[in-house]
């Protein structure tokens, strides 16, 4: 089972004005890695994590055609962190989409004046710590 800890939805919410990042990992077709911050990342709830994808690039290539992502937070100077391993799912229009967007911080949004980006939901089926083989979750 997968329930999302009120320290990781705290820490991960501040993680943009804190400069502690979340960088996500996705991977082609071919199975070569990205790997992208994204300023947007937010829990969604108790078992997802959301972003605004305003890149359009890459990782967003990847996304659409292999929905297994890995998102890292990570706060170094109290060597706090975790890995979340899930499917993501790219909603590029529709009532999901809206609601990512507006529980999106403002300075992200802010560099997507057009509103040309997508919502990003992913459901979350593993947690582990930031190092180390210790599973904390797993659906």
């Amino acid at each position: 089972m997968i329930k999302i800890t009120d320290e990781m939805k705290d820490r991960v919410s501040k993680a943009f004005e804190e400069k502690k990042y979340c960088v996500w990992v996705t991977t082609s077709d071919e199975g070569y890695p990205d790997v992208s911050f994204r300023g947007s990342t937010f829990i969604y709830d108790d078992e997802h994590i959301a972003f605004w994808d305003r890149s359009l690039g890459q990782s967003t290539t990847n996304l659409e055609k292999n929905p297994n992502v890995c998102m890292l937070y990570y706060d170094g100077p109290a060597r706090v962190g975790w890995r979340f391993y899930g499917k993501a799912s790219v909603y590029k229009e529709g009532e999901m989409r809206q609601n990512i967007l507006k529980r999106t911080i403002k300075a992200e949004i802010d560099k997507d004046p057009e509103r040309k980006g997508y919502g990003v939901l992913v459901r979350v089926d593993k947690i582990r710590g930031y190092s180390g083989f210790t599973v904390l979750q797993e659906r």
